[in-house]
Formats: structure tokens, sequence, C-alpha cells
């Protein structure tokens, strides 16, 4: 079957043809493209078994190719969008936070964040947080609940604490997003604390991985576009987001990224009264 490829593709085959590896920023650079655009095309190209990613870069797939060295794990998706919401957070912020296993990791890039402050309905992250004198943690209060790998606070106490909190930031994990069904969560106990959540941010931020697109759950937190941005992984293509074009961060798998270094993305929402 012939393979249906952009001009940028067929340009990417053409750079790596007889050559062991090719860098993805010297992709971008040769093709005056910026490194994300590179990503995209490749998702293809790599979906087609034309080339294969390695550490950083790519080389052109050929049928005695040995193993690759660049290989994503279930975890990896995680990391990438920790480490890109992390990316987000400035010295003296204020944010809240829901509870998640995005929530988890992203907990523990904020460590060596200046006078920063968290409001959080997550004991781990509370109890983990305050051990930093850094950080100032504001617990909120309510019922407590056994969620996946943590204890959360929820109910009507904690949406009314919740409803008296202001931060820079919300970040709330999501188990579903949908255009039409709009952002779900598999606890229907958890709506109405993270409704109150989204309310508290001037800038809200969802927190999904690739597998939620797409999926509706059992409980119905608010409709997508109330989210100012989506952070996801990279597993997902540019056909898959047709909904949701110009909200989505995709956060590279590529373990050789430097998320720590890299300038945070430019999107500043205007901020809610």
């Amino acid at each position: 079957m012939r393979l249906r490829l952009n001009t940028r593709q067929r340009a990417i085959l053409r750079e790596v043809e007889g050559r062991e590896y090719v860098e993805v920023k010297d992709l971008a650079h040769r093709l005056d493209v910026d490194v994300s655009t590179i990503r995209r095309d490749l998702q293809g190209l790599v979906r087609d078994d034309l080339v294969e990613r390695l550490h950083g870069g790519v080389r052109r797939r050929t049928v005695d190719s040995p193993p690759v060295a660049f290989a994503t794990t279930p975890d990896s998706g995680v990391d990438a969008i920790a480490h890109t919401a992390r990316r987000m957070v400035r010295n003296g912020d204020r944010i809240a936070l829901g509870a998640g296993v995005c929530i988890d990791r992203l907990v523990s890039t904020l460590l060596d964040v200046e006078d920063l402050t968290v409001v959080t309905t997550d004991l781990q992250s509370a109890e983990r947080l305050s051990r930093q004198p850094n950080i100032r943690v504001v617990i909120a209060g309510g019922e407590l609940r056994d969620a996946p790998g943590s204890t959360v606070v929820s109910g009507a106490a904690t949406a009314e604490f919740l409803a008296t909190q202001q931060a820079d930031w919300v970040f709330l994990e999501v188990d579903g997003i949908h255009p039409f069904a709009g952002i779900t969560t598999s606890h229907a106990w958890h709506v109405s604390t993270a409704r109150a959540l989204l309310s508290a941010g001037d800038r809200r931020v969802g927190l999904a991985r690739s597998q939620a697109f797409g999926a509706r759950c059992v409980g119905f937190i608010a409709e997508a576009s109330e989210l100012d941005l989506v952070i996801t992984d990279d597993r997902l293509t540019d056909a898959e987001l047709p909904a949701f074009a110009g909200r989505i961060v995709r956060a590279s798998l590529d373990p050789t990224d430097d998320w720590r270094t890299e300038q945070p993305p430019t999107y500043h929402p205007p901020r809610r009264l």
C-alpha cells in the first residue's frame, strides 16, 4: 500500500537516509520548524515503520536494524506530563492540586520551588510538601476517601473550603476528556471537589494521559472548555485532537529531553475576575 506522507515527512526521510543517527533538534533546525512539529511528523513515520526513535534522535528503519535504544514505558507519560506542568510554576506562586498518579509525580518536582503555597485535598501530597521549609501547605477538610495510591478529602465541607481559596494555577487530573461529554472522573464522589478546585484557579490545567482522550466516565466535572490547558503525553496524533486545538500541550516521552531547562509553554490565559 502506498503511504501518504506530507512534504516535511519526505524531507525527514531524505535527511536520515544513509545516516546512523540524526538528532531531532538538528532536523528541526534544517527544516526550519520547531521540535514539537518534527516529533508529530515522526509519529506517523514510526507508525509506518519508516524510521526508529533513538535517544534524542531518529534513524531510518531497515530490515536488519539492531534494537532501538529509545523506548517508552507506562510511567514515561506520567513523568513527561508532570515535568511539563512543573515548568509552569514559578517562585512565589499559589497553586491548587487534586490527586492522581500525575499529581503525585508533579509533587516530587515541586520541592525546590521557593515561597510556594499549595492548596491540596491529597493527604500524601500535603505530608510530603510540608517537610519543605520553602513550601506552605493548606489542606482542605472533609470526609476521608481512598483514591488510587492516595487518601483524599472530599465532600460538601471540602467544596465549601475550596470556594474560599484563590490560586494562580489549578492542576486537576482527569480520567476522561471528551469533546461532547466533557471532563469526567471515575469516582462520582469526587465531582463536587473537582468542580470546586477548578473554581479556585485563575488558570486551570487538566492533566490527562493519552488514554483519557475519548473516555467518558461516570462523574461529570465540567465542559472541556473550562480547562485553559490540557497536558498530555505525545502518544496522541494531530488527527485525534481537532476538538481541542490550541489548548493541548503534548509532553515529549523522549527521556533525553531536559524538561527542567527548556522554556515553559508561553500560553498565559487571562485571569478570571
